[in-house]
């Protein structure tokens, strides 16, 4: 990065800097995580980590996709074909996915379904990945949380996102690491690496989020750190959207009678004191409550309680309730 020709470094030297730093500290985490495959979905994250894991000996990638127009499908395959990987893409049908789902309620304890729709590809490619042989499968979380992927956060005001940003970095917690647990694998998260938490934190919003042809664009530095990165410019997709998972509302919505619905839904709030908001929220309800029935019981109603599930939420101060997903989460 030092002595860019580019005309965009050369004008803003502070973004230069930072992304040569950025880019220093994540070669130094991968490298420091050796891999025998990428959950790979051809976003940014991961598109930047393949090449430096391939450094490191990874010559495999899995890709869960949903349905034939999954937005990661051409990402996905470009990186791995770039690389000349084995790429393994399990191409399943909704329904396949939701076989994951016991799995996911039980290692994670949720029942929101935000949580559930991106944890359900991330479980089912871990499974591939750990029935082909893998044990250490690397991941491109903390990217988003770290570098201002999410567009919620960007018409914040710099002090209010800046602030936003350290207490996201402070509580952050991903799925894919319990659930790996679970199936006997390692997961590789690089940028969770403590130097690039810290150096991140102490970006401001101006290096995070800025404007490229008329659009906001999140995690700024990070796609000038890595120019060469085929994904560069590619926008922030959710897991459930790159891999066609964001159709299970409607799936659920379109196999639920609207009467039986709103008799459920008035039935758990008088017995369970539990808000079911639709069709998905219920089926996976359903699967939380099978499972965790004891849970149930031991709720404690207090200042700290969600006010739509009842259950603890992590701090006096938080508005989103990991449990149900209620947001807020205070009446």
């Amino acid at each position: 990065m030092t002595g860019s020709s580019d005309p965009v470094l050369d004008e803003a030297p502070e973004l230069q800097r930072a992304a040569a730093d950025v880019r220093e500290l994540v070669i130094r985490a991968a490298a420091a995580r050796p891999s025998d495959c990428v959950l790979l979905s051809g976003g940014l994250d991961t598109a930047i980590l393949a090449p430096l894991a391939a450094t490191g000996g990874t010559s495999a990638a899995v890709t869960v996709l949903t349905s034939p127009e999954a937005p990661d499908r051409p990402y996905a395959d470009r990186v791995a074909s770039d690389l000349g990987w084995t790429h393994t893409v399990v191409d399943i049908s909704l329904e396949q996915l939701l076989e994951e789902l016991g799995f996911v309620v039980r290692t994670l304890r949720t029942f929101d379904p935000m949580e559930i729709r991106n944890s359900l590809v991330i479980a089912r490619g871990l499974r591939e990945a750990a029935n082909r042989g893998y044990s250490r499968v690397m991941t491109g979380d903390a990217a988003d949380e770290l570098f201002g992927g999410y567009s919620f956060m960007w018409g914040k005001s710099d002090a209010d996102f800046e602030e936003y940003s350290r207490r996201m970095a402070a509580t952050m917690r991903f799925s894919s690491m319990p659930m790996g647990t679970a199936l006997g694998i390692t997961v590789q998260a690089p940028y969770t690496d403590a130097e690039v938490v810290r150096y991140a934190t102490g970006l401001p919003k101006r290096l995070k989020v800025s404007q490229r042809d008329g659009q906001t664009v999140g995690k700024w530095v990070l796609r000038w750190a890595f120019p060469e990165c085929s994904s560069r410019w590619r926008r922030k997709d959710p897991i459930e959207v790159g891999s066609g998972a964001t159709r299970l509302p409607h799936w659920f919505a379109a196999r639920t009678d609207p009467r039986m619905l709103a008799a459920e839904q008035d039935r758990i709030r008088r017995e369970d004191a539990v808000e079911i908001r639709d069709a998905e929220h219920l089926a996976y309800y359903g699967a939380f409550r099978q499972i965790f029935p004891e849970l149930l019981a031991r709720r404690t109603a207090g200042a700290q309680a969600c006010a739509h599930c009842g259950f603890g939420l992590p701090r006096p101060d938080s508005t989103f309730c990991p449990t149900c997903g209620a947001f807020p989460a205070r009446s």
